[in-house]
């Protein structure tokens, strides 16, 4: 390996995958320089010791980070979140441009808006230097799930964009294996399967954090439109009226509908706890308390292809998934006997669901939890899939770009 940068949006101290592969990059011999902006996700402020710099430096476990201004207060505001797309895909190029150091290939991290990938290539055309992609959102599809109204003219502007992105990258590795239905419009390349693995591996207390009682279901990540926890919290609401006091909901995490889901839970006066946002390292206390774990997406079709990042850890965990979801995740869950599958769309199939994790028998819970050890250790290997995108910057570094 020689000089690696790497372009994302968000990196250390934001909880995202990309931390651990940058690190483990550098502790194999690589140089890993990170092309980022200031730290603010998810609540749109700066964490706690930063400062809002046009360029700032920094070193983590062996990684160079060069950092740059950011738009905030986007979590509330759409005009603001455009604003900070805009702002990282223009002003990032302007640095990767004109302010890098030497570096032999660059890996964009693409999480969220594809337009983020736009300082990767110009610091990779700029230098004639090869380009990958780790693909973990794709568009055009997931613009058009987050409420963006489909015009032809923002199908046609958007469908020349992620062409014209996916032309320039040497290699593209997709996150989930749905992707290349959609990305296979846009590219011919060959695309290299590389999901995700759980970012902070879960160590069980050595004795039980809870005491026997009434079980806790747990959800963990982030609290948006796309989660589809508003039907989640219809389905809990009523398996409560049918069965008062069967169970606790913990909604841990923030984001956009973290406000509204609060109101949601108070009007319908049922026993959900939003104890806010945790970093990872801490979530093991969570994890430990918790009896199911709670895992939904709307229906969307974009999202039917995608198996979120929370998928993962929650296998590391080895407690029984309550899925309330469709597709992909959905087929892994029903195929891995992992928990129980709900349809998304009823609440009150979701509440079946609850009712049925509550009652399920020991046996049956052991079994879920034992299913979910053997598909992280068959499907989900840190050291296999870290091994897998190695290898491909290596050929990119041999076949010159």
């Amino acid at each position: 390996m020689c000089e690696v940068l790497v372009v994302t949006e968000r990196f250390w101290p934001e909880d995202f995958i990309i931390n651990d592969l940058a690190a483990e990059l550098a502790a194999r011999g690589a140089g890993v320089t990170v092309l980022t902006q200031q730290p603010s996700y998810p609540q749109g402020r700066l964490f706690q010791g930063y400062r809002n710099r046009l360029l700032s430096r920094e070193n983590w476990r062996g990684v160079r980070i060069l950092r740059f201004r950011t738009v905030l207060g986007y979590r509330d505001s759409l005009p603001r979140k455009l604003c900070n797309y805009l702002w990282f895909a223009l002003f990032g190029a302007l640095v990767a441009r004109f302010r890098l150091p030497r570096y032999d290939l660059v890996l964009i991290y693409q999480t969220g808006p594809l337009t983020m990938a736009v300082p990767g290539i110009v610091a990779a055309k700029a230098r004639r230097k090869p380009v990958a992609i780790w693909t973990q959102d794709v568009w055009p599809d997931s613009v058009y799930a987050y409420g963006f109204r489909r015009t032809r003219l923002l199908a046609r502007g958007l469908d020349a964009f992620v062409g014209w992105v996916y032309a320039k990258a040497d290699a593209i590795m997709i996150s989930c294996r749905g992707f290349s239905d959609i990305l296979g419009r846009y590219t011919p390349k060959p695309l290299a399967y590389t999901p995700n693995w759980p970012l902070a591996p879960y160590r069980p207390a050595p004795v039980p954090a809870r005491a026997p009682g009434v079980p806790v279901f747990l959800f963990a990540g982030n609290i948006g439109k796309v989660q589809n926890l508003e039907n989640v919290l219809q389905g809990f609401a009523r398996a409560c009226r049918a069965e008062p006091g069967f169970a606790r909901l913990r909604i841990v995490g923030d984001g956009s509908a973290l406000d509204g889901l609060r109101e949601q839970a108070a009007m319908a006066g049922v026993p959900v706890e939003f104890p806010g946002r945790r970093p990872a390292q801490d979530m093991g206390e969570e994890y430990d308390q918790a009896d199911f774990l709670v895992l939904s997406l709307a229906d969307e079709p974009v999202l039917r292809l995608t198996v979120p990042a929370k998928f993962q850890m929650y296998l590391s965990v080895g407690k029984p998934v309550l899925c309330a979801a469709g597709g992909e995740v959905s087929r892994q869950v029903r195929d891995g006997a992992l928990g129980v599958v709900t349809d998304p769309r009823d609440p009150g199939d979701i509440a079946r669901g609850f009712l049925a994790m509550r009652a399920a028998p020991p046996a049956q819970v052991a079994q879920w939890s034992a299913n979910a050890a053997a598909a992280l250790a068959r499907d989900f290997d840190r050291n296999t899939i870290i091994g897998s995108i190695q290898q491909t910057l290596e050929r990119l570094l041999g076949e010159g770009g």
